[in-house]
């Protein structure tokens, strides 16, 4: 007797022979043909050495093998039957809340979703752009972009860009600004922006110094945040002093330029922030480096910069 295992075709046409106790019946539950059905038993016999059915006339009745064999291939089949059945269902879609800037979700991870090789062609994500803290660990989003000093909370932190401010301007503007003195000619805009926790100067008041001068007092316009104040530049031809993460594309497209290279890193950074055991998901991992190529442009902005920390402290490079 043969130990080799038979064809998945044979045992499929016992099954279904033994099931409705019929060649004919089983042969138009497999569309062939009751001879068929017949010659594919008698092999499966042939190489079992045993009498799997009793051929009477009209009809066929398990032997005590065929019904032991019947019994341990019923729910085999089942089995079968369930995962194909479940590989014609579509994927469940899952959906990821996240809360972050909306410039991680126009420049880093919308074009990421939407190229052909994405290997999540089922995930969704629900942005919440309010700049509202939202609640991670009671489930509220279950991803956020942070800017923080340092991790706080049990909670997963990842860190993403550290990000650089210098003064930012229009190139028509650039042509009349050559040192740093001159910046306040053009008229500055002001950010309601602490670099860092606890800081109470306003974005300018680093650089300001770094070169040799009291930071400003005055501002043509001012602005809430520094995306704004990147618009702000574009619109009146005011100078702003802003993020590389928020004007790269800016920079890249002309629309602004940077014509000095002294810039000011904050001690402070972004982070991607979720519960604890979400960061070995597939979804976070590809959430994650998406971002992580967003970054790879503001590196190479960065080549010709020579970096300080808020307090005057040159970073080395």
């Amino acid at each position: 007797m043969s130990k080799r295992l038979p064809s998945l075709t044979s045992l499929r046409t016992f099954e279904a022979a033994a099931r409705n106790l019929s060649f004919a019946k089983a042969a138009d539950e497999l569309f062939v043909t009751p001879a068929a059905v017949g010659f594919q038993i008698k092999q499966l016999e042939a190489e079992l050495g045993v009498t799997l059915f009793m051929r009477k006339h009209r009809a066929v009745e398990l032997t005590e093998r065929g019904r032991q064999l019947l019994a341990n291939l019923g729910s085999v089949f089942e089995t079968i039957q369930t995962a194909w059945d479940a590989a014609h269902e579509p994927m469940p879609v899952k959906t990821l809340k996240i809360s972050g800037p909306a410039k991680a979700v126009h420049s880093w991870v919308m074009p990421a979703l939407s190229k052909a090789e994405n290997p999540l062609p089922n995930l969704r994500i629900s942005w919440d752009l309010s700049k509202q803290k939202r609640d991670i660990a009671s489930g509220e989003v279950d991803l956020a972009i942070r800017w923080a000093l340092e991790p706080e909370g049990d909670l997963h932190w990842e860190p993403l860009l550290r990000t650089w401010f210098t003064p930012l301007m229009r190139p028509d503007v650039a042509r009349f600004v050559h040192k740093p003195v001159d910046l306040s000619k053009q008229g500055l805009i002001g950010v309601e922006f602490a670099l860092d926790t606890g800081m109470e100067d306003t974005t300018w008041a680093p650089w300001f110094r770094i070169n040799g001068l009291e930071p400003p007092r005055d501002f043509a316009v001012s602005c809430a945040d520094t995306a704004s104040a990147v618009d702000t530049a574009i619109a009146t031809g005011y100078v702003a002093i802003a993020g590389s993460f928020l004007s790269s594309e800016q920079l890249v497209k002309g629309s602004l330029v940077a014509p000095f290279d002294t810039a000011i890193a904050p001690f402070s950074r972004f982070w991607l922030v979720c519960r604890k055991g979400l960061d070995t998901t597939e979804e976070f991992r590809w959430i994650l480096n998406a971002m992580r190529r967003g970054e790879e442009e503001i590196d190479r902005q960065a080549s010709r910069m020579h970096f300080f920390h808020p307090d005057g402290t040159p970073i080395q490079s």
